[in-house]
C-alpha cells in the first residue's frame, strides 16, 4: 500500500478552506454576522461628522528684502515646500487654539480644539488649509473661521513686539543723521504698517462655509466593509479550528488520508433509533451492511475458499468498529451463513454487554484452559447460527493479549472449521498494535471510520503501521455518513406492515 497523499491539487487549493467552512459554517456565520452586527451597532451610536475648511494665503518675502531685517518674518527659500510647513506650523499655535476654546464657550477646550482643527498646506500653492471638525455643519465652519483669525491675531502680536522695537532703533537712527536718506524714511514707514496692519506674509484668503453633507462615510458603505472584513476573519476563524481540529471530517478526508476501496458507507441515524437494540438494526444501517456482505461474499467466492476470517479494527477509540462487527455478522447470518464472533478486544471489550451474554466464560476462560473455542461459544436465543465468544478485559488483559497472540492461529483455524464467516473485533489500530498479531490469519482487514469522530493522527499511524507490516487493509467501513434525502428504498420491507397497523389505527379512531 502506497503512501497516501494529503490532497489531490497541491497546496494551491482552495479545496480545504471551502472544507473548513463548510465543515464550521455555524461559526462562519457567526463570526460574519457579529461583525455586520458591530458595524450596525456603531452606525446607530454614530454621530455625523462635518468638515470646513478656511484658507490663508501666504506671501513670503524675498530673500533679497533689507527692509525688515531682523524680523521673524517668513522669506522665500530655495524649497517652497518647506517654505508651507513652516508657515503651517507658525500658524498650528497652542495660544490661538486656547482662544479659540474660550470664544466657542461650553466644553470646550484647548486639547479639543487641537483635536478637531487640521493646518496643512493644500498642494503645492501657497495656500494654508484651516479644516475644522463637528457635529454640525455650523460649528464645524465657526471653528475652522475662529481659529483662522485667531492664528492670524497671534502672529500678528508677536511680530508687533519686534516691530515696535525696531521703529524705535529707525527713529533714533534718523535723529542722529543729519540728511536721512529715502531708504530709511520708507523702511520707518513700512514698519509702521505692519505694526498697524500685521504680519504681511499671512492673510485670510477664504473663509468656511457650512458644508451641505455629512463627511462620513454613508451607512451602506460601512455595512459592506464589515461584511467583507467578518467574512475574512470567519474564514481564518474557520480555517485555524480545522488545523487544531483532529477530528475527520467527511469520507474524503478518510479517503485521502487512506487511499482504499470505500466498501460500505453507513448513515446517520436518527435521534429516535439511535439506541436501538444489537439485533434491530434500523433499515438504513441494515442496507450499508447488506451491502458490505455481498462484497465479503464475492470475494471469498473467486479466492475459492469455504471460510473466510474477517479482521474488524478501527484508527480510534469509539468509531464504531464493534457496531460494525456485529451488523455485518447479522447481515452474513441473514444471507443464511454460519457465523461466529469473535471479541479480542480485550483492552474494552463490548460484544458481551451489546449481546447481553455471559462474558464470564468467554475469551479469558478459553486462554487459561486447554478446552477448545467450540465448548466457550455462546449461541443467541433469536440468531441460532451466529456463535459469540465475549470477552471481559480489565486486569491482566495485556498478559491475556499476548497468550492470544500465541495460540491465535489454533483459535482462527478451529472457528474457521466450524463456520462460513469468523469476524474477529479488535482494538483501535491508531490506539494499540493488538490487532497486528491478529491480521496475518484475517482474509480480510475491516478499518472502520466514523465522520466527525475519527481522529486524523490515528489514521494516519494505522496507515504508517499497516503499511510497515505490509498488511494492505480490504477497504473502509464509514459510520455516520450524512444521507440529505430519506430514501425510501431502505425501508420498503421493513416499514410496510408498521405503516398497515398506523392506516388501520387511524381508520378506527375516525
Amino acid at each position: 500500500m502506497t503512501s497516501p497523499p494529503f490532497g489531490t491539487d497541491g497546496s494551491a487549493s482552495l479545496g480545504p478552506y471551502v472544507r473548513a467552512i463548510r465543515s464550521h459554517a455555524l461559526l462562519f456565520m457567526a463570526v460574519a454576522l457579529a461583525a455586520v452586527g458591530t458595524a450596525a451597532l456603531l452606525l446607530s451610536v454614530r454621530s455625523p461628522t462635518y468638515e470646513a475648511t478656511a484658507e490663508l494665503l501666504v506671501t513670503p518675502l524675498p530673500q533679497a528684502d533689507r527692509t525688515f531685517l531682523g524680523i521673524a518674518l517668513l522669506r522665500d527659500s530655495p524649497d517652497p515646500t518647506r517654505t508651507m510647513q513652516t508657515a503651517a506650523a507658525v500658524i498650528s499655535s497652542p495660544i490661538a487654539a486656547a482662544r479659540t476654546a474660550q470664544g466657542l464657550g461650553g466644553n470646550a477646550t484647548r486639547r479639543s480644539v487641537e483635536n478637531a482643527v487640521v493646518v496643512e498646506p493644500v498642494g503645492e500653492s501657497n495656500v494654508i488649509a484651516i479644516t475644522a471638525q463637528a457635529e454640525s455643519a455650523g460649528r464645524a465652519a465657526n471653528l475652522a473661521n475662529r481659529y483662522a483669525a485667531n492664528a492670524l491675531k497671534v502672529t500678528s502680536e508677536v511680530l508687533r513686539e519686534q516691530v515696535v522695537s525696531a521703529i524705535a532703533q529707525s527713529r533714533a537712527a534718523l535723529q542722529r543723521s543729519a540728511v536721512p536718506s529715502p531708504e530709511s524714511n520708507m523702511r520707518l514707514s513700512e514698519l509702521r504698517a505692519v505694526r498697524d496692519r500685521g504680519d504681511p506674509t499671512l492673510s485670510l484668503s477664504q473663509l468656511a462655509r457650512p458644508p451641505t453633507a455629512p463627511t462620513d462615510a454613508p451607512a451602506w458603505l460601512v455595512l459592506a466593509l464589515a461584511l467583507v472584513a467578518g467574512v475574512t476573519l470567519a474564514a481564518i476563524a474557520a480555517v485555524l479550528t480545522e488545523r487544531l481540529d483532529r477530528r475527520v471530517r467527511d469520507v474524503d478526508e478518510l479517503f485521502a488520508l487512506a487511499p482504499i476501496a470505500v466498501l460500505a458507507r453507513v448513515p446517520a441515524v436518527g435521534r429516535g433509533e439511535r439506541n436501538w437494540p444489537a439485533l434491530d438494526v434500523p433499515p438504513a444501517v441494515r442496507e450499508s451492511f447488506r451491502t458490505l456482505q455481498i462484497q465479503i461474499e464475492q470475494r471469498r467466492s473467486d479466492r475459492g475458499q469455504a471460510s473466510s476470517t474477517i479482521v474488524v479494527t478501527s484508527p480510534s477509540s469509539g468509531d464504531g468498529k464493534t457496531t460494525a462487527a456485529i451488523c455485518l455478522a447479522l447481515a452474513l447470518v441473514a444471507a443464511g451463513h454460519d457465523v461466529i464472533l469473535l471479541d479480542c478486544d480485550l483492552r474494552r471489550p463490548d460484544i458481551g454487554s451489546r449481546l447481553r451474554l455471559d462474558a464470564s466464560s468467554g475469551l479469558e476462560a478459553l486462554l487459561s484452559s486447554d478446552t477448545t473455542l467450540a465448548a466457550k461459544l455462546q449461541s443467541l436465543d433469536k440468531v441460532r447460527t451466529l456463535r459469540v465468544l465475549p470477552a471481559v478485559g480489565g486486569v491482566g488483559d495485556v498478559a491475556n493479549m499476548q497468550l492470544l497472540s500465541r495460540r491465535a492461529a489454533d483459535i482462527l483455524a478451529e472457528a474457521s472449521s466450524l463456520a462460513d464467516y469468523v469476524i474477529v473485533d479488535t482494538p483501535p489500530l491508531g490506539t494499540v498494535g493488538d490487532a497486528l498479531a491478529l491480521a496475518p490469519y484475517a482474509d480480510e482487514l475491516l478499518l472502520v471510520g466514523r465522520t466527525h469522530h475519527s481522529d486524523r493522527r490515528a489514521v494516519e499511524s494505522t496507515v504508517a503501521l499497516l503499511q510497515r507490516a505490509n498488511t494492505p487493509p480490504t477497504g473502509w467501513v464509514v459510520i455516520g455518513d450524512i444521507i440529505r434525502r430519506r430514501d425510501t428504498y431502505h425501508y420498503a420491507g421493513s416499514d410496510a406492515a408498521a405503516s398497515q397497523r398506523r392506516s388501520r389505527n387511524r381508520s378506527s379512531v375516525r
